[in-house]
């Protein structure tokens, strides 16, 4: 059987098409409607806050603190790294920071919203800011899995020279979510 040349390039495209489908992560959703095995989950880490590293306050929830609006700090930026809790119903800004001199900062944290196992299947999202001049969103939004065991995640290429915060985001219910964590250079 001989192909014509259109027939070819119909058949490559064809082959292409399936090739890209059979090779492409799946994306098996949860019964909450949450992706598990997408590159935007945080991953589980062993450990805990860091002990000797400094405990500093999230930017409180007031309102004021919404993306696309300047973060106002009441505080001078810090170094990596350092630990925090938090308690949050809708977003939370950290604290702002300087990445490492390679340009990476890594969010590490724990998180439930109740002793309900519903909670376990629920997620909050991590988001990495630039706080230089107009806030300016890093990547994608990071997800966080509630079932109480500890999660990081980092982000590569940031400005070292460029103060820079995370926020934590909910975008289901009005109940509270908290934990505790800790931001370190790797």
């Amino acid at each position: 059987m001989v192909l014509s040349s259109k027939m070819k390039r119909l058949l490559l495209v064809g082959l292409s098409i399936l090739s890209i489908t059979v090779s492409a992560p799946s994306a098996v959703a949860d019964d909450g409607g949450n992706r598990r095995d997408r590159p935007d989950a945080a991953k589980p880490v062993p450990g805990r806050p860091d002990p000797n590293a400094p405990w500093l306050e999230m930017v409180p929830d007031d309102g004021k603190d919404r993306p696309g609006a300047t973060t106002q700090y009441t505080v001078a930026a810090y170094y990596l790294p350092f630990n925090f809790s938090y308690d949050f119903s809708t977003s939370l800004a950290s604290r702002s920071f300087w990445p490492s001199y390679n340009g990476t900062a890594c969010v590490n944290l724990r998180a439930t919203g109740s002793t309900d196992p519903s909670y376990w299947s629920r997620e909050i999202k991590v988001e990495m800011w630039n706080a230089y001049g107009v806030d300016t969103r890093i990547g994608l939004p990071v997800r966080y899995k509630l079932d109480g065991y500890y999660y990081g995640y980092c982000w590569y290429g940031l400005n070292p020279y460029n103060e820079h915060y995370f926020r934590l985001t909910k975008d289901w219910g009005p109940s509270r979510v908290w934990g505790d964590g800790w931001a370190s250079p790797n």
